[in-house]
């Protein structure tokens, strides 16, 4: 008989977790999980779909932007819009950069969360 009670134990905690485990997953909504995560877009999505003009004329708006010094990452695609940074490769300082689906800023910020352009003034 004691041969058969830590056996019966693990099994029944192993029912007991895996049934927790799925309930807690499927009580998730599925377009919760997908706005979560930003996408990235391939370069070839960036030319075919004119990105890089876009992102380049909202560059040139902000005053505080040396497009000479500056090198920019990926571009992302978030539930709001794109979204890019902007490293100044002499001084180290970044600057975030959140357009919305019309290409209108939303915000140009620095590392350090610091607004450097109101919206609307481009």
């Amino acid at each position: 008989m004691k041969n058969y009670i830590l056996p019966l134990l693990l099994f029944s905690t192993f029912l007991l977790f895996s049934s927790f485990s799925s309930e807690n997953f499927s009580t998730i909504p599925l377009d919760k999980v997908q706005n979560q995560s930003d996408r990235k877009l391939s370069p070839e999505e960036v030319k075919q779909r004119g990105i890089d003009l876009l992102v380049n004329e909202i560059v040139e708006q902000i005053d505080e932007i040396d497009l000479r010094k500056m090198a920019r990452s990926a571009i992302f695609e978030t539930s709001y819009g794109f979204r890019w940074k902007m490293v100044n490769l002499h001084t180290g300082k970044k600057i975030i950069i959140k357009v919305d689906k019309d290409f209108k800023l939303i915000s140009a910020r620095t590392g350090d969360n610091i607004k450097i352009m109101i919206p609307g003034s481009c």
